[in-house]
């Protein structure tokens, strides 16, 4: 079925505006932390919903993403801006599951299901991660699990580093920059796993 005139004035405006979108991301990590932060909040607001489209269609963009969301202090950015959390780590989880996908130096990591919640003690920010072994999948997101089987509590910055590789799962925790509630096994089957997703997101540039 050929589009109508609007269907395709539609899908270049899309067009338009997501080239758009992408550019200001990529001027954004240009800028320094005070000047990321005080953007951040409006570029995740138009981000939300088209996370994963994003990443997907600029691959490019998942290491950098990672790299500045390590660098920063999360903390006070989300204590200052609380509602902007969720879409945080929806961006933050889109450019994992995006290495994690089909990525075979990923899926022979896993070899359980393991599920884990996060919760930072300095700032209103949770979230969780799903390791399905059937699927071969890592998943995570926002908010927390009924029944993990690890917590993970600590501050901010540390919770992320596990996620972008800026922090040693293992290290970590035998430096006490995080406390593990849990099987410790669970804990150093999901080590490898987060580390290789570090390592396959650094290779997208």
């Amino acid at each position: 079925m050929s589009q109508t005139h609007s269907q395709i004035a539609t899908t270049s405006n899309y067009r338009m505006v997501d080239d758009e979108l992408v550019q200001r991301i990529e001027e954004s990590f240009d800028k320094d932390d005070d000047e990321l932060q005080a953007v951040l909040p409006e570029l995740l607001a138009e981000i939300e919903g088209n996370a994963d489209e994003l990443v997907k269609s600029n691959p490019a963009i998942v290491s950098r993403i990672l790299d500045r969301m390590g660098d920063m202090e999360i903390a006070p950015f989300v204590s200052e801006h609380p509602d902007t959390a969720d879409q945080f780590q929806e961006l933050l989880w889109s450019g994992v599951r995006t290495v994690a996908d089909g990525n075979e130096a990923v899926e022979e990591q896993i070899n359980e299901d393991i599920a884990v919640n996060f919760e930072a003690e300095d700032c209103p920010m949770t979230g969780h991660v799903e390791v399905v072994s059937d699927d071969t999948t890592v998943t995570g997101g926002a908010g927390v699990l009924d029944d993990p089987d690890i917590s993970i509590t600590g501050p901010a910055d540390v919770l992320v580093g596990l996620i972008t590789g800026s922090v040693d799962p293992i290290q970590g925790f035998m430096q006490q920059q995080y406390q593990m509630d849990g099987p410790v096994q669970k804990g150093t089957r999901l080590a490898p796993i987060m580390n290789t997703l570090s390592e396959q997101a650094q290779a997208t540039q």
